[in-house]
């Protein structure tokens, strides 16, 4: 098995959870390959408004293609500042447009444990996300995303209410 980390930069068009903006300085990630299996780990440095403290949080997941569009995947985060985690249970299609474009649909049901609610355990939103991507000789790419989040009943409890974002980035192999 070989190791692929990636160096990630996301520059986000919306602001993040509470209404504050929120943005990735770095996110480092190492996946193997593994046959039909890609584990990976990560690690990504949050810098939130400046009255407010940063954040490490360190991510797991794995991801199985079912067919050559469809795959799964689980991902979870624990995080530093927040000391709970939170789960994904994902679908996701991947489909070429052309030789270097691609496009990709994702639906993922999340869990909260103390991570986005320290009074509820359980259930907490929906997602829906599409993406198109741009990528160069395999070691560069440039994406596009919208998404969209229903909030879970946790999320309604806690004053929250649906969300949409979109995202730009950048992502560089090396």
């Amino acid at each position: 098995a070989s190791m692929l980390p990636c160096q990630q930069v996301i520059l986000p068009l919306a602001s993040g959870k509470h209404g504050r903006s929120m943005a990735p300085i770095g996110k480092t990630k190492y996946s193997p390959e593994l046959g039909a299996w890609n584990p990976y780990l990560n690690v990504t440095y949050l810098q939130f408004h400046p009255d407010d403290p940063d954040d490490v949080e360190w991510g797991a997941g794995l991801s199985r293609a079912l067919n050559p569009i469809f795959s799964i995947a689980l991902d979870s985060t624990w995080s530093r500042r927040a000391e709970g985690s939170f789960y994904g249970l994902s679908l996701i299609a991947e489909k070429p447009l052309a030789e270097s474009l691609s496009s990709s649909l994702r639906v993922t049901q999340n869990l909260d444990h103390g991570y986005a609610s320290e009074d509820y355990n359980g259930l907490n939103n929906t997602e829906a996300a599409i993406t198109l991507a741009w990528s160069e000789g395999g070691a560069l790419s440039v994406y596009a995303g919208w998404e969209y989040s229903w909030a879970g009943e946790d999320v309604r409890r806690d004053g929250g209410g649906d969300q949409h974002w979109g995202q730009i980035g950048l992502m560089l192999y090396f």
